[in-house]
């Protein structure tokens, strides 16, 4: 195919797209809102199959913010500093 061809096929998909979106959409007041922008993306947020980019935000912000607050524990019982030491005479309930 050459280009003129090609730039020619694209011309008559592009129109005919825009005449069938054109065609279906509806101008009726029966219903609350655009029944047709609806209908051509029922699901304007979502960015993925599941969630929402928002989503994705505030699970990352909770797991960062989750992680960081348990490094302190995570040192302590690398260290062995969870628990007291039983190197001493008291008697201790661990």
């Amino acid at each position: 195919m050459n280009k003129s061809s090609t730039k020619a096929a694209a011309t008559i998909l592009l129109s005919a797209a825009l005449l069938t979106l054109t065609a279906c959409s509806s101008s009726s007041t029966k219903h609350a809102g655009n029944v047709g922008s609806i209908r051509a993306n029922p699901s304007p947020a979502m960015h993925t199959l599941a969630r929402r980019a928002s989503d994705r935000a505030n699970t990352h912000a909770y797991v960062v913010d989750t992680d960081l607050r348990s490094i302190h524990n995570d040192m302590d019982t690398i260290l062995h500093l969870n628990r007291p030491s039983r190197l001493h005479n008291n008697i201790k309930p661990y």
